[in-house]
């Protein structure tokens, strides 16, 4: 192999370029800027071909004839195989060679070159007798990995058994839980309302052995029996006996005061049970009564309704009563009324009335959606709260739920998605709630003006 075709492997392989070879020996090779340009162009033809060849069609005229011009000159090898043609720049090496050393210097660079080639072919099979080392090694240690690998997916797989057993019991003790939950409040509903008649029982109780100690009293003192009569008003003409009256005396002249005549012994009762239910103090149910009267309160049920509502907002105190009486809204009243619904043992706060104003204003929630929310939590966690309805009112505003209907059809969803997602077992069907009130209003006023006008409909 000649130095020239070394050379011409050297610009086949894209490591010698022509274009300052020629630039830096035209005065050598004795060529003018025109063939310069020429041996340029057909270069740059001849690499863009690559190994397979230039098509001759493809060839314009004038780059045709500068080819034929210099395989004349001397200066390119031309070879045509079946309908191809390959270019060899190996005689402008040479006579570049010639031009620039003579034939000795030429043999001793060839042999210099001939020998850093070897050098260099040495290093190349020790560089690729380490790297198919280095495969082997990677090959064996890819074996072990995928070893290692099925081992954990085997263990993964029986790790995902025994969760999904886990699941399973753990729903079997959810519903259990429901169930046990749901028999838990039952009885503490059937609890409150035998405390509640034992109360009443032992408020009639003494109110019999008053009017029966007040009717021993007139008959020894030799009482006229109409007088006598009189003791056993209450069930007759509705006023209150006299030891009554004078144990109810402030909560008669208060209702005195607000009816403008006399007071009924039933109403009495009524305000005295009111006492009673709460465990408040006289002056505590003084206050509240007077407090209530000065926000507009004139019905027993609705002394009764308020009172309800001033012990779920834990309301103790006297100045805490005119606050809220003060700054009661329609807020306070939907928010009492979403506590009532929700069945929740704690004391209504800041917190509850901040996360309704989320719902109803940010969320856009009507009160009647966050109703049945709350309804779904009372049957469907054993410790009903507000997180848990937060819960619900927040997958339900994904779902795209706008009223109650929409919030049943949800309901129902996510019933046959859980069923499905624990072995397809039916879910346990959940008892409809019947002592949950549902609200006529389904809007929050957005001011007090608006709140007043409710107010005037709401009996309707």
């Amino acid at each position: 192999m000649t130095l020239a075709r070394w050379m011409q492997l050297l610009w086949e392989n894209h490591a010698l370029h022509l274009h300052n070879l020629i630039y830096y020996s035209r005065e050598d090779l004795q060529l003018s800027n025109d063939l310069v340009q020429e041996l340029l162009v057909i270069e740059e033809r001849a690499a863009s071909a690559g190994a397979e060849g230039i098509l001759p069609s493809s060839l314009p005229r004038h780059v045709a004839d500068s080819i034929a011009r210099l395989k004349k000159m001397g200066l390119l090898e031309v070879q045509c195989k079946e309908d191809r043609v390959f270019l060899s720049f190996e005689p402008l090496f040479d006579q570049l060679l010639k031009s620039r050393m003579g034939g000795a210097e030429i043999s001793r660079q060839y042999m210099l070159i001939m020998e850093e080639v070897q050098e260099e072919i040495r290093r190349l099979e020790e560089l690729r007798n380490r790297q198919v080392l280095e495969r082997r090694q990677l090959d064996e240690e890819r074996k072990v990995l995928i070893e290692r690998e099925e081992r954990l997916a085997s263990r993964d797989d029986d790790l995902r058994r025994m969760q999904l057993s886990l699941m399973e019991k753990d729903q079997s003790l959810h519903l259990l839980q429901m169930r046990l939950a749901e028999e838990e409040r039952r009885l503490q509903e059937e609890r409150r309302r035998l405390d509640q008649e034992r109360s009443d029982l032992d408020s009639l109780r003494r109110e019999l052995d008053d009017a029966i100690k007040l009717y021993t009293e007139r008959q020894l003192t030799g009482i006229s029996a109409s007088a006598a009569g009189s003791v056993t008003g209450p069930a007759a003409g509705g006023q209150l006996p006299p030891s009554a009256v004078e144990d109810n005396g402030p909560l008669i002249h208060f209702l005195q005061q607000l009816r403008g005549g006399a007071a009924n012994a039933e109403e009495a009762r009524d305000l005295r049970k009111i006492q009673m239910r709460h465990r408040w103090s006289e002056p505590f149910l003084l206050d509240f009564l007077q407090a209530a009267a000065r926000g507009g309160i004139r019905a027993i049920q609705e002394f009764r309704r308020q009172a309800e509502m001033v012990a779920a907002w834990g309301i103790s105190g006297r100045d805490q009563l005119a606050e809220f009486f003060g700054k009661k809204t329609y807020l306070e009243e939907k928010v009492y009324e979403v506590w009532l619904t929700l069945g929740s043992p704690n004391k209504i706060n800041d917190i509850f009335r901040d996360t309704y104003v989320k719902w109803s204003q940010n969320w856009g929630f009507s009160h009647e959606v966050i109703l049945r929310a709350c309804q779904e939590a009372y049957k469907g966690a054993a410790n009903p709260s507000i997180n848990y309805v937060d819960k619900v009112l927040s997958r339900w505003r994904e779902a795209g739920v706008r009223t109650v209907e929409d919030g049943d059809r949800e309901i129902e969803r996510f019933r046959q998605q859980r069923s499905r997602g624990f072995g397809g077992r039916p879910a346990v069907p959940q008892t409809p709630s019947n002592r949950s009130p549902m609200a006529g209003v389904n809007v929050l006023p957005k001011n007090e003006e608006e709140a007043k006008a409710y107010e005037q409909f709401r009996d309707l």
